[in-house]
């Protein structure tokens, strides 16, 4: 096994990285097409998604020397670092010089990027000339970094590492599981919804979790219950609090205010909902979240499911329904901005450079806005009495078993069948 397979997906980024690989090491065949290895590879996105591991594998398969170079000392003093790491590359070559969590080096924002550490950077590289020098970096906010230090000539390639595809989230999780007893109950399909993680980071987290929860409780096999428990500790930061005594038609009311998202978000999107739970908090109060798949959402499925909770809890017990005040939130913020800046009622409250600020245009937006809030609860209203016997089914279900897996959920939907919904605004 090469090192590159040891990195699970990305299998673009590792063709493409095979090619300089290959560079490396047959450079004759490159120079008589002419052809010149990349100055400099930038490996950027978000933080625990592979870049580093991505990065060590290319170094490990090139077989060259190899340097790298971290901050881990006072401001400035990375200068001197960097520096001795080109003088040693170049001393060496072919080699390649790693720059680890490069947007790092300074403490510099988007707006002051010229940085010494930066300028010693694109010195350093231009002073590479004809040498057989790699340099690559790996970076989590690339627009820290200068322009002039990521343009064509010094970071030739510039290669985004995003969140795993659906498949190599399900296999990064079967590759962690590998080598930890698991009880047979364990469905990878359910941990990767219910996870519905961005990075392979995250995925190891929730996994080790769970491992300690089973040690803690001296069992031999980690279970789908321990899973359960770590995603939960993930969102809420500590174990549930099982001692507390909340009252009956609370939990009852926040069962149905969850359920009401997932039979909403089921019905405008089918299979997005992978984790649910309502837990007892602190207060005595009865709390809860519904986990959706963590892609782009359209404006209109988000106010809808933002709504639905409100709009359940007030069909049931009528009055008005405590606890929706981030819900109506994320819906009033969404309405707004699809009224000031994409015009989805037309262009009079269009706000093309964001300076509105007249009393009358205030006025014209609270209307618009109350206006669509009504019509979208209208549409999730019949939404939920179309699916009244789906969301009764979840609702009991959360207040028995206070966790819905993925699977629980496409279970209930095929006992109880669900009306799907087409939102063409």
């Amino acid at each position: 096994m090469g090192d590159f397979d040891k990195v699970i997906g990305y299998e673009s980024i590792k063709l493409e990285l095979r090619q300089i690989v290959d560079m490396l090491k047959n450079p004759d065949r490159y120079a008589a097409l002419g052809a010149q290895i990349p100055k400099g590879i930038l490996l950027y996105g978000n933080p625990g998604m592979g870049k580093t591991m991505m990065a060590t594998a290319l170094m490990d398969e090139a077989g060259v020397k190899t340097i790298t170079v971290r901050r881990t000392k006072k401001d400035g003093e990375i200068v001197d670092d960097i520096v001795k790491a080109f003088d040693f590359a170049k001393a060496n070559a072919p080699a390649i010089i790693l720059l680890d969590d490069m947007d790092k080096f300074a403490n510099e924002d988007e707006d002051h990027s010229d940085a010494e550490e930066y300028v010693t950077v694109q010195t350093c590289i231009d002073e590479l000339q004809s040498k057989n020098v790699l340099v690559m970096a790996t970076v989590n906010n690339i627009r820290k970094l200068p322009r002039s230090l990521t343009r064509a000539g010094r970071f030739d390639r510039k290669i985004h590492m995003g969140s795993p595809t659906d498949d190599e989230a399900i296999n990064i999780l079967q590759h962690y599981l590998e080598d930890k007893p698991v009880a047979g109950n364990i469905d990878v399909q359910d941990i990767y919804k219910m996870v519905n993680t961005s990075s392979s980071a995250e995925i190891k987290m929730v996994l080790n979790e769970a491992a300690i929860i089973a040690g803690y409780e001296q069992c031999e096999k980690i279970e789908m219950r321990h899973l359960v428990e770590a995603t939960l500790r993930r969102y809420y930061g500590g174990p549930s609090e099982h001692e507390i005594k909340v009252k009956e038609i609370e939990i009852e009311k926040e069962a149905l205010h969850e359920a009401a998202h997932i039979v909403v978000a089921e019905s405008l999107m089918p299979e997005s909902i992978g984790f649910a739970s309502i837990r007892p908090e602190s207060r005595g109060e009865c709390g809860g979240f519904v986990q959706r798949k963590s892609t782009e959402i359209r404006r209109p499925h988000h106010i809808m499911i933002s709504l639905a909770g409100k709009v359940a809890t007030e069909m049931r017990f009528s009055g008005i329904a405590g606890g929706c005040s981030k819900d109506l939130r994320e819906a009033v913020g969404a309405i707004t901005d699809g009224l000031m800046y994409n015009a989805t009622r037309g262009f009079s409250l269009l706000d093309q450079h964001k300076l509105a600020t007249s009393e009358s245009y205030y006025l014209r937006m609270e209307s618009a806005v109350n206006a669509e809030l009504e019509r979208y609860t209208i549409e999730v209203r019949d939404i939920l009495l179309r699916n009244s016997e789906l969301l009764e089914r979840v609702a009991e279900e959360l207040v028995q078993k206070q966790c819905l897996l993925f699977s629980d959920v496409q279970r209930i939907k095929a006992e109880c069948g669900l009306v799907k919904t087409e939102v063409v605004c």
